[in-house]
């Protein structure tokens, strides 16, 4: 593969410093690596927690965030090779969908249309996503024990290596319309 370029891609309640330690590794041998924030994204956490809810957020769609990111890849001068995490791996399979990149590579990405679970690790993870009863346009913060069960469940206890919830800024309470309609312009994210 010629690509030099990397583009990461965040998901819901990140930033782009949630790819610090990768962007250090992948500069060190030699990529351009870039972490492009969402929309709305380009504050700093403690300001994204402090503004919360923000009703810029309340309004961020699918489709805008995925606009954002395909222009950012057609300004650059090769096509990159994305890595995507969570609604960001998503994001980067539709990215290559649309040949705006060299390769892709996914984390634990949320689903595409029409795939859906029932397991209870996932209903519990992201029912106040999913829930049809809650308001689509109200951005929530997760708690310590939330963002623990839901990001790093691995991990028995809180340690400097993991990230908490103040690393983590509010994200849309609702992502279930954009992975399950026809055409992704419901507000997810």
């Amino acid at each position: 593969m010629k690509s030099k370029t990397i583009v990461f891609i965040h998901g819901m309640y990140m930033t782009p410093l949630c790819w610090e330690q990768w962007i250090g590794h992948f500069q060190a041998r030699g990529y351009k690596c870039l972490a492009p924030a969402w929309p709305g994204r380009d504050k700093p956490v403690a300001t994204l927690r402090k503004d919360h809810p923000d009703l810029q957020l309340g309004q961020l769609t699918f489709r805008a965030v995925l606009a954002h990111l395909a222009n950012i890849l057609q300004a650059l001068d090769e096509k990159p090779i994305l890595v995507g995490h969570s609604m960001g791996g998503l994001m980067v399979q539709l990215l290559l969908q649309r040949a705006l990149a060299a390769a892709a590579v996914a984390i634990d990405s949320a689903p595409p249309q029409g795939v859906f679970t029932t397991r209870w690790s996932f209903l519990k993870s992201n029912w106040p996503h999913i829930n049809p009863l809650a308001p689509q346009s109200q951005p929530i913060q997760m708690s310590f024990e939330r963002f623990q069960y839901t990001f790093v469940n691995a991990l028995l206890t809180k340690s400097t290596s993991c990230p908490s919830p103040a690393e983590c800024p509010p994200s849309r309470s609702r992502l279930r319309l954009a992975l399950t309609s026809s055409d992704n312009t419901h507000r997810c994210c």
